[in-house]
């Protein structure tokens, strides 16, 4: 088996990836396919960002997670033992939970292999089609939370900036990436499209905005935190 090699792998580099312009690289799997935006190879601090994509009637090996996964269905479905899940579903694994994932009609997903910084026992299901939107006026978006740890350095949410919204410059004490799943997002740097993934190191301000249409994004926050 081939060894794995870092990518991306320095916390202080601002990172923007367009996974649109990647191949789909093989897993070595039948119909697995895999896109790595970010690797860290560590024992204490280790993580993998990536797109994955399962062909119908693929599936992936049967594992007992070591780490944290973290599941962000983009398109069509897959389905483990207790269920199934489809698009925009977040489904997060922790540690000892066996891992039996397949997908019927093939689908794409966000995944993020995590070394939890806090040991959680507790498996977490969100469907985003169903759940509960919570209006966040101040940044001219409505957010479905996905996860919140007690210690206060973990977050995630699916956001919906609304259109020609401009939200104040900021930075991110615990850092923060972005996964753009639908419309534009733009700050002083770029413009970020639907695939582009990106990473703001801790204390790089920027000031995004929207203009003519909304953005859908997926946001995580902490995980630069080592």
């Amino acid at each position: 088996m081939q060894a794995k090699t870092p990518v991306n792998a320095d916390p202080n580099q601002v990172v923007v990836v367009n996974t649109n312009e990647m191949p789909w690289a093989s897993t070595g799997q039948p119909g697995v396919f895999q896109k790595v935006m970010e690797r860290v190879i560590d024992p204490r601090k280790g993580r993998e960002t990536s797109l994955l994509k399962l062909d119908p009637g693929a599936q992936l090996p049967a594992e007992v997670l070591t780490e944290r996964v973290d599941i962000f269905v983009l398109e069509g479905s897959f389905k483990d033992e207790q269920g199934t899940y489809g698009t925009h579903s977040f489904v997060r694994n922790q540690p000892g939970y066996r891992l039996n994932v397949e997908s019927v009609d093939g689908c794409v997903m966000y995944m993020k292999r995590r070394v939890p910084i806090h040991r959680e026992e507790e498996r977490k299901v969100i469907d985003g089609k169903t759940a509960q939107w919570i209006p966040f006026p101040h940044r001219g978006a409505d957010v479905l939370h996905l996860y919140r740890d007690l210690h206060g350095i973990e977050t995630s949410r699916f956001g919906n900036v609304h259109p020609q919204k401009k939200i104040p410059s900021h930075d991110h004490a615990m850092g923060e990436e972005t996964f753009i799943v639908k419309g534009v997002l733009k700050d002083e740097y770029t413009a970020y499209t639907p695939g582009v993934w990106f990473r703001i190191p801790i204390g790089i301000p920027h000031a995004p905005y929207t203009e003519d249409q909304n953005c859908m994004m997926l946001i995580r926050e902490g995980d630069l935190v080592w």
